[in-house]
Parts: C-alpha cells; structure tokens; sequence
C-alpha cells in the first residue's frame, strides 16, 4: 500500500496568527474547540520541539510528537491514529491574510482512502476553530 497521497485543507480565520497558534497548540483551548464536549476528550500538548501532544475522546484517539515549531507561522507534527502501526505527518501553515489567518493543513504519508477519511475530519474539527476564536 502506497502512503504517498495527503489530505490538504484550506481555511481563513478572522484571529491574529498569534491567537490561532495558541489555538492550535494550548492543551486547554485545543480540549475546547477540537473535539465535541459530547465525546469528553482529554488533551496534553507539550508545544516545544520534541514535545509530546494528543487528545483521546470515549475510546478514539491521536497523538504523536511535535518535530518543528517556527511560532506563529509553522508546525510540523508526527501524527497516530489511536491502533495504526505508523506515524503519517501534519504541516500546518499560517499566514497573516488582512485582520485575520490563512491557515493551511496538510496531512500527508498515507494511503487514498485514509487521505480522504482525514481530510474529511479535519474539515469537521476545523468547522468548530472559527467559532472558539471568536468567544462564541
């Protein structure tokens, strides 16, 4: 099985990079937007190079290493589903676009179907960002 292919997803935010960063890796803020409270996840985040994050939540889960932090621009993460054998990658991209942030994912080194499977979800959590940012 190939894992060449990679989910890509693509928002605007209207948050400062700054706020959308510490969104992206505050265990706190990430246990308030990332997930529904319905499925009760708990998260660690460690946000320095070689630091540790996850989120589990009512018997799924994820969680992997951070490899490069370039704040607030630029985080690379290894990234396993809770009961895979291997690590695939995340990028994610921040860039000031007017009053807000062009944010820009990409989760990569794995097969087709799971690409469109964390493509799917990643669009679902990133669905519940904008309204976190704003205090809503």
């Amino acid at each position: 099985m190939d894992h060449n292919e990679s989910a890509v997803i693509k928002a605007h935010l209207e948050a400062p990079p700054e706020r959308v960063w510490a969104a992206l890796t505050e265990a706190p803020a990430l246990q308030a937007w990332y997930w529904p409270p319905s499925v009760h996840p708990a998260v660690e985040s460690d946000p320095v190079v070689g630091g540790r994050f996850g989120i589990a939540a009512d018997g799924m889960g994820f969680s992997g290493e951070y490899r490069e932090l370039d704040r607030p621009r630029r985080i690379v993460q290894s990234w396993r589903w809770q009961g895979d054998d291997r690590d695939s990658r995340v990028t994610i991209e921040l860039s000031p676009a007017g009053d807000g942030t062009d944010l820009v994912v990409v989760h990569d080194r794995v097969d087709a179907a799971t690409a469109e499977m964390y493509r799917a979800g990643w669009e679902s959590c990133l669905a519940r960002l904008p309204d976190y940012l704003s205090g809503s």
